[in-house]
C-alpha cells in the first residue's frame, strides 16, 4: 500500500509531494546542486484561482483514490501570496484494506513565487504525522518540525538558498517558459531530507483523457536526486508526467509503475476562470 501512496502523491503535487520520502539511489548523478538555476516566473495562469480534482485509479481500471487541489491568491503582513491546499483521500474500498485523509498545504509569494511555509498533514490507518516547515527571512533558513503520535518531536534546519517545498516547485514549473528538449532542475526538501529533481521535457503529444478530452501535453520524464546524502539519480518508478501544452500548463495525467501493475492519475474536474484545458465532467467515482 505504501508504493501505492507514494505514486499517487506524486501526481497530485507535480512529482514531488510525497515521492521525495522513498526516492531510490541509483542512476547517474544529475548536475550539482548549487549549479541549480534561480528560475524567474513569467507566467501565471493560476493567478485568479485554481480547483481541480484528480483520481487515481489502477491499471486504469479500479478507482483507488482522489485529490483535490485548490489555488487561492490572499495578503498577508501586506504581500500578496498564493496559497495551494491539496486534500488527498482513498476511496471507500480502498478504506477497508488501507484508510488515508493526507492534506499538504504550500504558501508562497506572488510574485518570486518564494515560499515561506508549508505543512504536510498525514492521516494512514493509526499513523499521524504532522510536519511544519518555516521560513526564517532574518537567517534565511528552513526550521521543520515533525510531529508524529508516539515517537519524540523531530526538528530539522537547512539553508533555504534557493530550496523549495515540493508544492511551490510545481508551480515555479507552470511559470517558467520551456520547450521540447529542455531540463528544468529544482532543490526540494522532504522532511529531513533535500532533493534534487530533474523534469526532463521529452516531446509533444496528444492525451485522450476520460471525460473525453483530448489535450495537446508535453510528455515529462522526472528523476530524483538525495543531495542531503550525496546520492545518484533515479527516475521516479518509471513514471511519465502530461502537462496540457496551452498557456495553463496544467498536469493532466501520470502514470507510474508499481509491484502489481501500473497506477494512473487523470485530472477529472479543472474549475477556472481559464478554461482552455477544463475536462469538467462527471464527478470522479468513489
Amino acid at each position: 500500500m505504501r508504493k501505492l501512496k507514494v505514486n499517487f502523491a506524486v501526481a497530485l503535487a507535480g512529482v514531488v509531494c510525497l515521492c521525495v520520502l522513498s526516492a531510490s539511489e541509483a542512476g547517474q548523478a544529475m548536475i550539482k546542486a548549487e549549479a541549480v538555476p534561480a528560475y524567474q516566473p513569467k507566467h501565471f495562469p493560476f493567478d485568479a484561482g485554481e480547483k481541480e480534482v484528480y483520481q487515481a485509479t489502477w491499471n486504469g481500471m479500479i478507482a483507488v483514490a482522489t485529490a483535490e487541489v485548490q489555488t487561492t491568491q490572499t495578503v498577508i503582513d501586506g504581500r500578496k501570496v498564493y496559497q495551494v491546499r491539496v486534500e488527498a483521500k482513498t476511496s471507500r474500498m480502498l478504506d477497508f484494506i488501507w484508510r488515508m485523509r493526507d492534506t499538504i498545504s504550500s504558501t508562497f509569494d506572488a510574485k518570486a513565487l518564494a515560499p515561506s511555509r508549508y505543512t504536510f498533514s498525514q492521516r494512514e490507518n493509526s499513523k499521524v504525522i504532522d510536519t511544519e516547515a518555516k521560513l526564517d527571512h532574518a537567517t534565511k533558513r528552513w526550521s521543520v518540525n515533525r510531529q508524529q503520535v508516539g515517537k519524540e518531536t523531530k526538528i530539522y534546519q537547512f539553508d533555504a538558498q534557493n530550496t523549495l517545498d515540493p508544492i511551490t516547485a510545481v508551480y515555479l514549473a507552470r511559470s517558467t517558459d520551456f520547450k521540447v528538449g529542455d531540463k528544468l532542475y529544482f532543490k526540494v526538501f522532504g522532511g529531513r531530507y533535500q532533493f534534487l529533481l530533474e523534469l526532463f521535457i521529452e516531446k509533444k503529444e496528444p492525451v485522450a483523457l476520460e471525460s473525453g478530452k483530448t489535450v495537446e501535453a508535453y510528455r515529462i520524464i522526472p528523476r530524483i536526486q538525495n543531495i542531503t546524502k550525496n546520492g545518484y539519480a533515479s527516475r521516479l518508478n518509471e513514471a511519465t508526467i502530461w502537462i496540457s501544452a496551452d498557456e495553463r500548463r496544467l498536469p493532466i495525467k501520470l502514470s507510474s509503475k508499481i509491484v502489481f501493475g501500473t497506477v494512473y492519475l487523470e485530472l477529472m474536474q479543472d474549475k477556472s476562470r481559464t478554461q482552455s484545458t477544463s475536462t469538467e465532467a462527471r464527478p470522479p467515482a468513489s
